[in-house]
C-alpha cells in the first residue's frame, strides 16, 4: 500500500483525489505548513488533534496521524489517542524518541530514545485508547536513526508488537539494514517503510522484501514549496495575471475540490461535498 503524506485538509483531499488509499498526517508537514516550525514537539496535542479532525472530515479514506512521541507520558498518550479517535482518525503512530523529539531528518541533531519499558507502557496506554474506536496502532522504532543498530531495532520492534502495536515502522538512514530486517522475518507484525532518506531504492524491491506499506511522508509538502517558488517570482514581476496562468489551476477547480455547489438552491442546508477521488485534474487556464 502506498500512503500519501498530508499537511492539512486540502492536501489530504488532493491525495484522496489522486487515488491514495490512505493519508498520513505528517508531524513534520504539520509543523512546517501550519506553523512554520521545525519538527521538535512545538505543535501541541490540541493543535495536532484539530488538524487531524479537519483532515479526517475532508476525506473518506483512512487518516493515520503521526503523533510523534505522544505528547508526554503514558497518561498523555492515552488521552491523545482518545482525542484522535473522537476526531475520526483511523490510525495513530507513536515513536520512541524522548521529549522533546528531534525529527529523524535532522542529521546533526542530538537524540535519545526512551527505554523499551517506557515505550511499551505508552503503547499499552495507546491500545486502551484506540480500541473503543477500532483504531490502528503503529509503533515506530528509531534505533537505526540513533545508531543503536539492527539488533536493537528488532528487539524494540518485537517488544512494541507485544505491547499492542498492529504494525511496526522502523526508520532508517539507508535501506540495507531495513532490507535485512524485513527479509529475516524477525518482526511479527506488518512492516511500514518511510523511504525519504533513500529515494533511489525501487518500490519494486521494497515490495519484494515484504513491506506492507510505504509512506510518502513529505513529498507533497516539498512539491508545494517548489511549485509556489516557481510561481511567485513571475507573479512579483507580472505585467498581468495572465503571465502566471501556466502555473495555476482554475478557480473553478478549487471550487469543485472543496465542494462549492453548482446549484445553490438544491444544495441549501446541505454541507459542502468535496470532490471525490475521481475528480478532474487541474486545467491550465483561469476561470
Amino acid at each position: 500500500m502506498r500512503i500519501g503524506g498530508a499537511h492539512d485538509a486540502l492536501s489530504a483531499l488532493l491525495l484522496a483525489e489522486a487515488g491514495f488509499p490512505a493519508v498520513w498526517l505528517s508531524g513534520f508537514g504539520l509543523a512546517a505548513a501550519q506553523f512554520a516550525f521545525p519538527d521538535i514537539n512545538l505543535v501541541t496535542m490540541t493543535e495536532s488533534v484539530e488538524a487531524a479532525r479537519r483532515a479526517a472530515a475532508a476525506v473518506t479514506v483512512p487518516v493515520i496521524v503521526d503523533a510523534d512521541n505522544g505528547f508526554g507520558d503514558a497518561c498523555c498518550v492515552a488521552r491523545a489517542v482518545r482525542e484522535y479517535g473522537q476526531a475520526g482518525v483511523a490510525g495513530v503512530c507513536l515513536e520512541d524518541n524522548i521529549f522533546p523529539k528531534r525529527c529523524s531528518l535532522y542529521a546533526t541533531a542530538p537524540r535519545e530514545l526512551v527505554s523499551v519499558r517506557e515505550m511499551c507502557g505508552k503503547l499499552e496506554a495507546a491500545r486502551g485508547g484506540a480500541d473503543p474506536f477500532g483504531m490502528f496502532l503503529i509503533g515506530r522504532v528509531e534505533s537505526l536513526i540513533v545508531g543503536l543498530g539492527p539488533e536493537d531495532a528488532v528487539a524494540r520492534a518485537n517488544a512494541y508488537a507485544e505491547a499492542g502495536a498492529d504494525a511496526i515502522l522502523i526508520h532508517g538512514r539507508s535501506f540495507a539494514p531495513l532490507r535485512e530486517i524485513a527479509l529475516g522475518r524477525r518482526v511479527p507484525r506488518p512492516l511500514v517503510l518511510v523511504p525519504t532518506l533513500f529515494p533511489d531504492v525501487s518500490l519494486a524491491e521494497v515490495q519484494a522484501c515484504g513491506f506492507a506499506a510505504v509512506i510518502f511522508a513529505n513529498q507533497l509538502l516539498r512539491a508545494t514549496v517548489c511549485a509556489a517558488r516557481a510561481m511567485l517570482g513571475p507573479l512579483l514581476r507580472a505585467g498581468a495575471l495572465t503571465d502566471v496562468d501556466r502555473f495555476l489551476c482554475t478557480v473553478a477547480d478549487v471550487n469543485r475540490l472543496v465542494g462549492v455547489p453548482e446549484d445553490w438552491d438544491a444544495a441549501a442546508g446541505e454541507p459542502p461535498k468535496p470532490a471525490s477521488a475521481s475528480g478532474a485534474a487541474c486545467s491550465q487556464t483561469d476561470d
